[in-house]
C-alpha cells in the first residue's frame, strides 16, 4: 500500500497551517474560491499537499469542497453568529466554573497571566493594527482557561469555537475597529479563577461573552 512521503505530510501541515491562518484572519475571504494553482505557487507546495491540507480544514468546517467545481472558504451568516454565542454560553461558563474546582498549576496560571500583560500591551498601540493579534491572544486566555479542567475533550471544543469566533470577530472589526472589545472582563475572570471563586467565574464569562456578542450583533452580522 502506497504511503505519503514524510516529505509530503510536512509540506501539507505547513499548507494547512498558512491556509488556516488567512482564513481565520479572513486574508481569505468568507465565500472566496481557493484558487489551486495560485495558493500552490504561493505557499510553496505541491498539489497533493496542498489537498490534503484542504481535506483537513474542510473536517474543522473552515473551507467546503465542492464536486467538480473546488473549495470555498465556508462563508458567515447570521446563523453562525447565534448558533455559536448560544453554544458559548452553554459551554464556557461552565468551563470557568469547573477550572475553579480543579487544582492549577502555578505554571497554567502563569501562562494566564502573562496573556492579560500581552494584551494590555496590544491595546498601547494602534487597535486597529493590534486586532489580529488581540484575537490570537484571546483565543489563547479561553483555551488556556479550557486546560485548567484537564479535559481535553473540552480544550479541543473551545479552540475550534474559538477559530470559528475569530472570523467572525475580525469580519465584524472591519466595519468599527475603534469598537473592538477591549477583553477587560479577562481579568476579572482570571482573578476568580485564582480565588477559587467558582460562582463568580461563571458570572465573569458570561458577561464577557455577551458583551461580544452585542458588538458584534451592533456592527457585524445580525443573529
Amino acid at each position: 500500500m502506497p504511503t505519503t512521503h514524510p516529505k509530503e505530510v510536512k509540506r501539507s501541515i505547513q499548507a494547512h497551517e498558512f491556509i488556516k491562518r488567512e482564513i481565520l484572519e479572513c486574508t481569505l475571504e468568507p465565500g472566496q474560491f481557493l484558487q489551486e494553482a495560485a495558493l500552490c505557487e504561493r505557499y510553496q507546495v505541491g498539489r497533493t499537499p496542498f489537498r490534503e491540507a484542504c481535506q483537513r480544514l474542510e473536517a474543522e468546517g473552515l473551507i467546503e469542497i465542492v464536486p467538480h467545481r473546488g473549495a470555498f472558504v465556508t462563508s458567515l451568516s447570521a446563523w453562525d453568529v447565534n448558533d455559536l454565542f448560544e453554544l458559548r454560553l452553554l459551554i464556557e461558563p461552565s468551563i470557568a466554573e469547573l477550572a475553579c474546582l480543579r487544582k492549577a498549576s502555578g505554571a497554567d496560571l502563569k501562562k494566564l497571566d502573562i496573556n492579560l500583560a500581552d494584551s494590555k500591551l496590544l491595546l498601547k498601540g494602534k487597535r486597529a493594527r493590534a486586532i489580529p493579534e488581540l484575537n490570537w491572544n484571546s483565543q489563547d486566555f479561553h483555551v488556556g482557561i479550557a486546560r485548567l479542567t484537564h479535559n481535553n475533550e473540552l480544550v479541543a471544543l473551545v479552540e475550534r469555537m474559538h477559530n470559528k469566533l475569530m472570523r467572525i470577530l475580525v469580519f465584524t472589526a472591519r466595519r468599527s475597529p475603534d469598537d473592538y472589545p477591549l477583553n477587560l472582563i479577562h481579568t476579572e475572570i482570571f482573578d476568580a479563577i485564582v480565588r477559587g471563586d467558582s460562582r463568580e467565574a461563571r458570572r465573569a464569562m458570561t458577561r464577557d461573552i455577551e458583551e461580544a456578542k452585542q458588538w458584534v450583533q451592533d456592527f457585524g452580522l445580525k443573529s
